[in-house]
């Protein structure tokens, strides 16, 4: 005959009780421990902001050189239930945590006005606004929010953060769709309509165009590339695509460009691979250093083959003053008539060509990334042309 023993109310409530605080005892370490790796991931951030003048485009991009361990990206909450950041704001190269507010992600419908407006120019105009306490990390694990704010501080805060700060401005003037209500749209940039007789070898970059050839797009007057052939055009022995630019970031370019822009697609075979390009700016002391790179992702695996640019020996500045001497070996391929404009007299805009030879011609490229190096003066990508 079994025996059944009746626990006491009291004896239920106490172990209730214990249960709890257990929880509560468990919560506020993997807080902590967050906190720490919080700490961390601002010390490198710092250190990325002091030697490329710009913030990361994502927190991968501090690993290894600013953070050695990557399990700093980790929050113990991760570690303990195995959730991660999901997508759209998870970083895409490795596991992580946290969500980096400053990443490139187009805005799409937070932003109606322009769909292409990036995350990372959202959080800029928030801080014309409030300063830095608008937060660079997040992590969404935690109930609050942990934020961690532009100058380093921790702070809790409601799923939306900008909740927390109604008391000096109202949130709905920190949306996306209030700081871009009076901007152009960005996009209406016309540019020639791409040939009927253009075959996939000359990849389409209609969709990552952000400079038209006519514009004077780095501020000074008839300093512009309207003098370059439109449309399928052989350049060196090569047939390219040259309808528009792609300009990137970098050190006394307009802030308003991306340093990276990725998924442009291949989907192709090749034996090589013809880039038409330039650079915005160029300082004494720039030769022989880094001017950016093109990251070869082929398709079905995940592997990534960089091709790194030197400046001076596979780019070169977009335009060359009469009195100026040429820096490096590379040559131009296209050069313009000299302008007898102003101030801009005596100006030619250029072309370089660097080719790169595909270590695997028969594994298909799925698409490229286009990187410029922050702290020279930004990339220009004119086409790609595949052989």
């Amino acid at each position: 005959m079994g025996v059944c023993v009746a626990l006491q109310p009291g004896a239920s409530r106490a172990a209730e009780t214990n249960l709890v605080s257990t929880e509560a005892a468990l919560a506020l370490r993997e807080r902590e421990e967050c906190k720490k790796n919080l700490g961390v991931i601002h010390a490198a951030i710092t250190a990325y902001r002091r030697d490329r003048l710009d913030l990361p485009m994502w927190l991968s991009d501090l690993v290894p050189k600013y953070i050695a361990d990557p399990n700093v990206l980790v929050c113990p909450v991760s570690r303990r239930t195995g959730a991660l950041e999901p997508p759209p704001l998870s970083d895409p190269r490795i596991p992580c945590s946290y969500v980096f507010e400053f990443n490139p992600l187009p805005l799409g419908a937070l932003s109606p006005n322009d769909p292409n407006r990036t995350r990372r120019e959202w959080k800029r105009r928030q801080m014309g606004l409030l300063g830095s306490d608008v937060p660079v990390v997040r992590c969404r694990l935690h109930s609050p929010t942990l934020n961690l704010s532009f100058d380093g501080k921790l702070f809790e805060a409601p799923s939306r953060w900008e909740d927390a700060f109604t008391n000096i401005i109202a949130s709905s003037n920190l949306e996306p769709a209030r700081l871009f209500a009076n901007e152009p749209r960005r996009g209406t940039l016309k540019y020639p309509v791409r040939s009927v007789k253009a075959t996939p070898k000359q990849l389409d970059l209609s969709k990552f165009y952000n400079v038209g050839l006519n514009e004077n797009w780095l501020g000074k007057t008839n300093e512009n590339y309207s003098a370059a052939p439109r449309g399928l055009q052989v350049i060196n022995g090569t047939t390219f695509d040259l309808r528009g630019l792609v300009q990137l970031a970098g050190a006394g370019v307009n802030k308003r460009f991306p340093q990276r822009v990725g998924g442009v697609p291949v989907k192709l075979k090749c034996k090589r691979l013809h880039f038409l390009h330039s650079l915005a700016g160029w300082t004494k002391g720039d030769e022989g250093k880094p001017a950016g790179s093109y990251v070869i992702k082929f398709t079905g695996n995940s592997a990534r083959l960089e091709i790194p640019l030197v400046c001076g020996k596979d780019v070169g500045l977009w335009r060359r003053l009469s009195a100026q001497p040429e820096p490096g070996a590379v040559r131009p391929v296209w050069e313009s008539a000299a302008s007898s404009a102003g101030k801009s007299a005596g100006v030619r805009s250029r072309l370089f060509v660097t080719t790169w030879t595909n270590i695997a011609p028969e594994a298909e490229i799925e698409s490229i990334e286009i990187v410029s190096d922050p702290a020279r003066g930004g990339l220009i990508l004119a086409a790609i042309s595949a052989e």
